[in-house]
């Protein structure tokens, strides 16, 4: 492994030996690096050039290029405590920044791309296959035309991106990331969002999947007319919003496009100090927590009672039905059987049949293996006539028609049992209690 150095204010032979003739672009350091090098940049670091930027090396994913702002009159070589986040690299006009490393990690360094009215770009990654990691990094568009940050460029899959406490930049609301056949992880980082901030911060490649875990991300700064996921039809795109701090006027999410495209979770994540958020967004159907409509005794995060607000679309069917997310309860009975129950509430007027809303368990059936078994009080087959499900118990804040979902099954192991509740009935609203009993 190799130590190079770099700082633009160095005058010495430019070999990138050490502080003195340390070279002067971040481009040459990370041309002449070798997979496994670390580059240290000063963090007085000023780098600026009026065409387009490109950075390629050596690095792998197995044996990345670490490239990391430091104290230049700190320790030789820097230690912990010479760690910066100050060094800049620049482009100006409609020049773009693009990073084709396969595996690379930074450290401290502020990215600006553009200037003026035109339309530049970070692209990351633009070769298949890399791995690129920021840790107290910026990211930064600052031209105001339409230039996005692409993660995922062109034909260029399966690819990982991970930004930790890096802040993204924004020149124009036309601006925001789009993502293709990438995995991006975005955590841990406060006020995220700088400048100016996009009207969808999120759309998507056509033709490609991604995969979008954001945690501990303060998003706050996108309020009212701003979109967090933008629509998806054509690409199978998973995003789950984990312990966010979200603006209270903010969309989460644009309504997906089709069965295959956008699914969308937040868990956690609001605008105001509670714990038990939840919101999923489908093709068939939305699921949001409510507060109102409660059962007396159900479901509560300690202090406030919860339910489910499940929302159907027009376009749920009974093969494709809205999931709503597995509720999970231990269980310790063996060998004898076992009911599940889930209360209810809606305003259709009689209790709902068993092919408009229904609960699958699973559990773990088999003594010799861990395969799950599945049960449910749905119909019996898909050519059954629906049934009307059982009356429901308790005191409900709002609806009319109480209803309960009950599954009786037999475990042959102790284990956590999944109980999800499916609905199907179109253009339909259920309240949902999400505390399952066992009895």
């Amino acid at each position: 492994m190799t130590l190079r150095y770099v700082r633009s204010g160095a005058a010495g032979a430019g070999t990138g030996a050490d502080w003195t003739n340390a070279y002067t672009t971040l481009a040459a350091a990370l041309t002449a690096a070798a997979a496994g090098d670390t580059i240290y940049v000063s963090e007085d670091h000023a780098e600026s050039q009026a065409s387009a930027m490109s950075f390629s090396n050596a690095g792998t994913v197995s044996n990345p290029v670490y490239v990391i702002c430091v104290n230049h009159l700190g320790s030789v070589p820097p230690v912990s405590a010479d760690l910066r986040t100050t060094a800049t690299v620049t482009t100006t006009g409609t020049n773009s920044i693009t990073f084709a490393n396969g595996g690379a990690y930074f450290e401290g360094i502020i990215f600006n791309s553009g200037t003026g009215a035109g339309a530049a770009q970070i692209i990351l990654p633009n070769i298949a296959s890399a791995a690129l990691v920021f840790k107290n990094c910026s990211l930064r568009i600052n031209s105001t035309g339409s230039g996005k940050i692409l993660l995922g460029n062109g034909g260029v899959n399966n690819n990982l991106v991970e930004l930790i406490n890096t802040t993204l930049s924004f020149g124009g609301t036309g601006q925001g990331l789009t993502v293709g056949g990438t995995v991006f992880k975005w955590r841990d980082t406060a006020s995220a969002l700088l400048g100016t901030v996009p009207t969808t911060l999120f759309d998507w490649r056509t033709g490609t999947g991604s995969d979008v875990t954001i945690s501990g991300v303060d998003l706050s700064a996108a309020g009212s007319g701003k979109t967090l996921i933008g629509n998806s039809v054509s690409e199978a795109v998973r995003v789950q919003v984990i312990d966010c701090k979200l603006n209270a006027s903010v969309t989460k999410y644009a309504t997906p496009g089709s069965p295959a495209s956008v699914d969308v979770d937040f868990y956690r994540s609001g605008s105001s100090g509670v714990n038990y958020n939840v919101s999923r967004g489908r093709y068939a159907g939305t699921l949001d927590e409510e507060t109102t409509i409660v059962r007396t005794g159900g479901a509560s995060d300690g202090t406030t009672p919860l339910a489910w607000k499940i929302v159907t679309t027009a376009n749920v069917t009974y093969p494709i039905p809205f999931e709503a997310p597995p509720i999970a309860i231990w269980n310790d009975t063996t060998g004898s059987t076992v009911t599940a129950t889930i209360q209810g509430i809606w305003g259709g007027g009689a209790v709902p049949n068993n092919d408009d809303i229904w609960l699958e368990v699973e559990y773990l059936g088999d003594a010799s293996s861990p395969k799950a078994s599945f049960v449910n009080d749905g119909k019996a087959d898909v050519l059954a006539s629906g049934t009307g499900q059982t009356a429901g118990s308790g005191t409900w804040g709002g609806s009319t028609t109480k209803f309960s979902l009950d599954v009786s099954f037999t475990p042959q192991q102790k284990g956590w049992i999944l109980a999800r509740v499916k609905a199907a009935k179109a253009s339909s609203t259920f309240y949902i209690d999400p505390k399952v009993t066992l009895t």
